[in-house]
Order: structure tokens, then sequence, then C-alpha cells
């Protein structure tokens, strides 16, 4: 089976903090950390099978537009290079 993995992006940690409570209660998607990027964004990174990967990206991404409209970029790697599959699995080496 592939890891497929998913990357969160936004402003703030209440609102990622609010996505990755809804992403982990609906999916069963593995929250591999979170992390501050700088200039007050803040990224989580999940993953999983490419399905699961897909909805708990779709979830975190409405459990943030209900936020209040906080901006928000996502990006999903079905099938993830090397550096990529790594970075997803230890998200801390990003900073």
């Amino acid at each position: 089976m592939t890891i497929s993995s998913g990357f969160l992006e936004s402003e703030g940690y209440v609102g990622i903090f609010h996505a990755v409570d809804a992403m982990s209660k609906a999916t069963n998607v593995t929250i591999s950390g979170v992390v501050k990027l700088g200039g007050g964004l803040v990224a989580v990174s999940v993953t999983g099978d490419l399905a699961t990967v897909e909805e708990a990206i779709a979830v975190g991404e409405a459990a943030l537009a209900a936020e209040g409209g906080a901006r928000y970029k996502s990006i999903i790697f079905a099938n993830p290079c090397a550096p990529v599959a790594f970075l997803a699995e230890a998200p801390q080496q990003l900073v």
C-alpha cells in the first residue's frame, strides 16, 4: 500500500488546531505534526491512504472556512517522492 501525504497551511495556531481536531475525529489519518513556518503561517502534515488523506484535508479546509474565513492552502501527494515523504513524516525538518 502506498502512503499518501497531505499538507494544510493557514494563519495562526488556533485555526490549524481546529482543523487538526476535525481531521482526527472525522478520519483515520495520521497527524504527523504541526510546524510554524514563519510570517504567521502554520502547517499540519498528514499521512495515510489516498482517500483518507483527501477526506482529511477536505475536512480541515471546511473547519478553517467555518472558523471565520481564514486563508488556507493545501496540497496532496498521492505517491510522494522520497524527500516529500520524509518531510511529511517529520515536518519539524521544514524549519
